[in-house]
C-alpha cells in the first residue's frame, strides 16, 4: 500500500496507546456523527484508522478544524484512503503519454459533466450521497476536479443510479 502504514507496524495491537487511539477514533467518529456524516462513512474510517495511521491522522486533523470548507476537504481526503486501503492490491496502469494529457483530462471532465447532468436528473449530489454513503464533499470534490475517478467510486454510482457497469466504466478510470 503505497504512502499507507499499518497502525500495527507502531503499536503493539494489546498496547496502550493502541487502545487509546481506538478510543480516540471513535470518540472522533462519535463527533463526525453529530455533524450528520453517514453511519458508513463513519464506521469504515474509525475501522480504518485502526490499522492504518494516515488514516487516523485525518481523522484527528478532522476533529482540530473547526472550518467547514476545510473539514470537507479532510473528509474527502479520509474517503480516498478509506478505498485504497480496501483494495486488495496495487493494480499496475497503463503507461501515458505526455503528450496525450490534455485529452485524457479533456475525456474525464465531459464524462463527468455527462455524469452529473444525469445525477443532477435524478436528485442531485445530496441524494446520491444517500444512495451511495458517499460523503456529499467528497461527491462534489468527485464532479469538479478533473482527476481521475475511482473503479471503487463508479461502481457505487452506477449502483445507485441503476447503470450498469458497461454504462459508467470507462478506459480511464483506476
Amino acid at each position: 500500500m503505497t504512502g499507507s502504514v499499518r497502525a500495527s507496524n507502531y503499536f503493539d495491537e494489546t498496547s496502550e496507546l493502541a487502545n487509546a487511539c481506538r478510543v480516540e477514533s471513535y470518540a472522533i467518529g462519535a463527533e463526525m456523527k453529530k455533524v450528520g456524516l453517514p453511519d458508513s462513512f463513519i464506521v469504515a474510517a474509525v475501522t480504518t484508522a485502526n490499522d492504518f495511521e494516515g488514516v487516523f491522522n485525518l481523522l484527528k486533523m478532522w476533529a482540530n478544524e473547526s472550518d467547514s470548507a476545510e473539514r470537507d476537504a479532510i473528509v474527502s481526503d479520509i474517503q480516498e484512503l478509506i478505498d485504497d486501503c480496501a483494495q486488495p492490491e496495487k493494480v499496475e496502469g497503463v503507461y501515458v503519454r505526455f503528450d496525450d494529457l490534455d485529452r485524457i483530462a479533456s475525456d474525464v471532465r465531459k464524462f463527468k459533466d455527462n455524469l452529473r447532468a444525469l445525477v443532477d436528473e435524478r436528485g442531485g449530489i445530496g441524494k446520491l450521497a444517500e444512495l451511495t454513503a458517499i460523503p456529499q464533499p467528497s461527491l462534489s470534490r468527485f464532479f469538479n476536479t478533473a482527476a481521475m475517478p475511482r473503479r471503487t467510486t463508479l461502481h457505487k454510482i452506477a449502483r445507485a443510479l441503476n447503470l450498469s457497469q458497461i454504462q459508467i466504466a470507462t478506459e480511464w478510470s483506476v
